[in-house]
């Protein structure tokens, strides 16, 4: 009985010394991770949607490219185009690469003073090229029906002479305005205190005008200027021609080296309102011009505002200080020559000036 008591006791003893023990000695390891269950199965797809109604075929490209672009096609608009006063290499030699020129006398200087912010000056150019193709039309942006032949600008222009002017016709006739516009206006010489004459500067008296340089006057080709009645000393109108514009006569239907890209107004232009006309005296309205700006030029002369080549009989400005009305009617000469109309672009407003230019010089 005692032993079994003994054996008893010595086995409890035993099993509390393995229970301390477990509570003082550390864990061991972590076991590793178990296996990953299996993946769900996949949900079952949703219905398509219906599909969309089909688009309309495009225009044709070839098609609507050959309605212009065929070879024959453009040799015959590029022989035109050559024979233009805007290809002629002498242009764009003679200014194409001087700033205060290359604007209107290079391809390149032309579309950047179209981009330049307001106010940015002009810059010389070292190899300007000629007024071309890419100068005046711009990359098409779609080939649907009735496309033209996109222009590179038709935003009315300002006047490079006056800022508060607008050149506008409405048209494509504002991407030449662009150009075909005066330099200067007359209050530049009328602002002059002095000039230098014979390498002596002297002074403009009260009442007097000075003219300082061969190339005074508008500059050449103040064509928007004229149309548009702007420009000149005396008030001026608005005539029909305004409204046709600079490309409605002269890139008129093509009669030989005329019409079209030559830019050279033809006969069948002018028909289609003046249809008895067979030449462009008019009623005898161009020789009447050329007469009365002739006497006026040889009155410039003897007042000293014009020389007179004896070689070519061509009339050019001469540096001199003339009175007031010698002035006006210089500038209304210079106005006139330099439109090259014969009087064709505003009749009437011509009219006013040749009598006003007339009047002041007592002829």
């Amino acid at each position: 009985m005692k032993n079994t008591s003994f054996l008893k006791l010595f086995l409890f003893a035993i099993i509390c010394a393995f229970m301390a023990a477990s509570c003082t000695t550390k864990e061991g390891p972590m076991g590793a991770n178990g296996l990953n269950g299996e993946n769900g199965e996949n949900g079952i797809n949703g219905i398509n949607g219906t599909n969309g109604t089909d688009g309309k075929d495009g225009v044709d490209g070839n098609m609507s490219c050959l309605v212009c672009h065929t070879q024959a096609g453009m040799d015959a608009l590029t022989a035109l185009y050559n024979y233009s006063g805007h290809a002629a290499a002498e242009n764009v030699s003679y200014a194409g690469g001087r700033a205060s020129c290359s604007p209107c006398h290079s391809n390149e200087l032309f579309l950047n003073a179209l981009n330049q912010a307001p106010g940015v000056a002009a810059i010389d150019i070292a190899y300007p090229t000629a007024i071309s193709c890419a100068t005046c039309h711009a990359n098409h942006q779609s080939l649907e029906d009735d496309i033209s032949a996109p222009m590179t600008t038709v935003a009315a222009v300002t006047a490079i002479a006056n800022e508060s002017v607008t050149l506008d016709f409405g048209n494509a006739s504002n991407l030449c305005a662009n150009c075909h516009q005066s330099r200067r206006g007359f209050e530049y010489y009328q602002a002059l205190t002095s000039v230098t004459i014979n390498g002596i500067p002297t002074e403009v008296p009260d009442g007097m005008v000075g003219i300082n340089s061969s190339h005074a006057g508008p500059h050449h080709g103040p064509q928007a200027n004229t149309l548009l009645g702007d420009g000149a000393m005396v008030t001026g109108t608005i005539a029909t021609h305004t409204s046709v514009g600079c490309t409605g006569c002269h890139m008129g239907e093509v009669d030989g080296f005329t019409g079209g890209h030559s830019f050279k107004p033809s006969l069948a232009a002018c028909n289609s309102c003046h249809s008895g006309a067979t030449d462009f005296n008019i009623n005898g309205k161009r020789t009447d011009f050329d007469t009365r700006l002739e006497a006026i030029a040889e009155a410039l002369v003897e007042a000293g505002a014009l020389g007179k080549d004896e070689d070519t009989g061509e009339y050019h400005p001469a540096v001199s200080i003339v009175t007031d009305d010698e002035f006006l009617a210089f500038w209304h000469y210079m106005y006139l020559y330099e439109d090259h109309s014969h009087g064709a672009h505003n009749p009437p407003h011509f009219e006013n000036l040749l009598t006003s230019a007339e009047t002041a010089l007592g002829l």
